[in-house]
């Protein structure tokens, strides 16, 4: 991400910043340190998987995610607005939006240079990709947490209908931690 970073501020390419699924703020930290002149839009419930999106990927037999720690709904509740804005060193460039995604997004307009997708479960990622797929800058990266997981496969099966949807096909490339793969608008 710091590479990233530091290759869009020195062409001054324009867009905001987001992470969706910000869960204890480990990532949105370095967003916000990577791009301090940039607004950081921070995207949750900070209460945990919804009950309904979790439910839908319990119900696709993915043993994996239903035999993990991940499946009960309580696991990612550990968290809160205070705990994440704890570990901002930009906070006045940090913009909460809590609440179920996309209901919680619809009033923001913002173009974007980087958005970290780390929602985990099937609805949130389609939904997120097809928030951010509009508004992204040329040259603009999209980093997808947990496509390449074998726990989190609705992930894999949301990037899958947005290029179907899209009539597009992705390169899939694993970077960094072997389980993300990033798109770049072109």
């Amino acid at each position: 991400m710091k590479g990233y970073a530091e290759w869009i501020n020195s062409r001054n390419i324009e867009g905001n910043v987001a992470e969706c699924g910000v869960f204890r703020g480990d990532s949105a930290k370095f967003i916000n340190r990577y791009f301090p002149n940039r607004k950081l839009y921070l995207c949750d419930t900070f209460e945990g998987f919804d009950y309904g999106d979790l439910q839908y990927e319990k119900g696709e037999n993915n043993q994996s995610f239903n035999q993990s720690k991940f499946a009960d709904q309580s696991f990612f509740a550990e968290t809160g607005v205070d705990f994440v804005m704890s570990k901002m060193i930009y906070p006045e460039k940090v913009v909460i939006k809590k609440g179920y995604f996309p209901e919680s997004v619809l009033d923001v307009k913002d173009r974007f240079c980087f958005v970290n997708l780390d929602m985990d479960l099937y609805i949130p990622m389609l939904n997120g990709l097809r928030f951010f797929g509009d508004k992204m800058v040329y040259n603009g990266c999209i980093l997808l947490h947990d496509y390449f997981s074998d726990v989190f496969t609705g992930v894999r099966q949301a990037v899958d209908m947005f290029e179907q949807e899209r009539g597009i096909n992705i390169i899939k490339t694993p970077i960094g931690d072997g389980c993300s793969m990033a798109l770049i608008r072109n």
